[in-house]
């Protein structure tokens, strides 16, 4: 199977996911989707004091190569709650297939978590401790609420799509 072929089996799995939580649930994962995105959002705003565009433009995006395992389940299940369409291209490789060469197509909000929580040497070299200490911070209310919409689901929901789509084998329904 095709990594197209996973997005969409996957993509299907969280709608149906989606589609069948009971209103408390639903509720709550709502909740929890709008705190995961708060956080990455206060994670790139951290990135975005220290110039991290420069820093990025430079670099051409070293960190983005090979991307396609960088979306997490609950990434998408974000998307899919927020009524977003993401459209990767899987034939641009090495490059992600989130991204085009002006950079990622997400808004930050909506970017994998593997990719908003990364801070490359350059970036690093440049924090201050106060924004070292906040980066910490978000990043483990960022990881706290993963866990806890896992447990609500009862899904791993941390794992890559792709990798999660193909271990379930989700069955196809036309």
């Amino acid at each position: 199977m095709n990594d197209r072929q996973l997005w969409d089996q996957g993509l299907r799995c969280i709608e149906r996911m989606l589609a069948d939580l009971a209103p408390v649930k639903r509720q709550r994962l709502s909740e929890l989707l709008a705190g995961y995105r708060q956080e990455k959002e206060t994670l790139a705003a951290i990135a975005l004091q220290i110039d991290s565009g420069t820093t990025c433009r430079e670099c051409a995006g070293q960190c983005c190569l090979n991307g396609k395992y960088r979306i997490n389940v609950f990434d998408l299940l974000s998307h899919c709650a927020a009524d977003l369409t993401v459209l990767p291209d899987f034939e641009q490789k090495p490059l992600c297939p989130y991204g085009t060469a002006r950079g990622c197509v997400m808004e930050a909000g909506f970017r994998p978590s593997d990719c908003i929580l990364f801070i490359c040497d350059a970036l690093d070299r440049q924090l201050p401790d106060s924004a070292r200490f906040a980066l910490s911070m978000t990043e483990k209310a960022l990881r706290e609420c993963l866990h806890t919409a896992s447990r609500l689901l009862g899904v791993p929901l941390a794992t890559p799509l792709l990798l999660w789509a193909e271990k379930n084998k989700i069955p196809i329904n036309p």
